[in-house]
């Protein structure tokens, strides 16, 4: 099923144009939507318009792609986001942003048909954590997760909207059933390596708070959080990432 709400972000009104009626081809039910800038985009989101995929022009002479895109990655992380360029060249930021894909314009069809597919390759594969309470099953998306910390017996799961939910259990034993993008940063603290803002030799940091890495843990750390941005730098180039 193609009804999905999709943005464009162009500064320039022609490729902006252009990249929508191109898209429009290939997602036949998709509603399409076209912006100036970035913080068009946001404030639309902000007032609750629900899109699955953002096409961000890194360069803009108001908000960039990649302000947006870190706005987007912080606040609503299951918006899937496409870089798009007329150079070849980006930084670490677009890996670390866990972004679908990056377009150098012109766009062939070819590109966007492989965005589509990665769209609906991460769609079908993104999992979700159960919490099972007295009155009905509670979903909570992976990507939603910013920490897990262990309090006393208790697991406090840290979203990223900042809400908090306590449950009983062991951290070991809960971190055993999440996937590769959480790494255990010491004895009480696991994260979500998608949401780590910088990497320092000692620390991380994780919407402006400061987390501890294991003394004897550290150097092991940093390498797995490296090896995952480069997991994620191969899968925008090539589409093909595990989980």
């Amino acid at each position: 099923m193609d009804d999905i709400k999709i943005a464009v972000c162009d500064d320039v009104e022609s490729e902006r144009l252009q990249l929508m009626e191109s898209i429009r081809e290939i997602w036949e039910n998709a509603e399409v939507y076209g912006f100036g800038d970035g913080q068009q985009v946001l404030q639309n989101i902000q007032r609750g318009m629900g899109y699955d995929l953002v096409f961000l022009d890194i360069y803009m002479e108001q908000m960039g792609g990649l302000d947006a895109g870190k706005w987007i990655h912080d606040n609503f992380p299951e918006i899937q986001m496409v870089f798009i360029s007329n150079s070849r060249e980006f930084g670490p930021e677009i890996f670390e942003l866990n972004a679908l894909h990056y377009l150098v314009k012109p766009y062939s069809r070819e590109a966007l048909e492989e965005v589509k597919q990665r769209f609906h390759d991460r769609q079908g594969k993104e999992r979700v954590l159960s919490l099972q309470n007295r009155q009905n099953t509670q979903d909570i998306p992976f990507q939603r997760i910013s920490y897990i910390e262990s309090v006393h017996n208790n697991l406090l799961i840290h979203l990223i909207t900042g809400a908090v939910i306590k449950i009983r259990g062991s951290l070991g034993e809960f971190a055993e059933g999440l996937d590769n993008r959480f790494i255990r940063i010491n004895r009480g603290i696991v994260v979500n390596m998608d949401v780590i803002e910088k990497m320092h030799i000692d620390s991380c940091e994780i919407a402006g708070m400061t987390f501890m890495l294991s003394r004897k843990k550290r150097t092991e750390t940093r390498k797995k959080y490296y090896d995952y941005l480069f997991e994620s730098a191969m899968y925008v180039n090539s589409g093909v990432r595990k989980r």
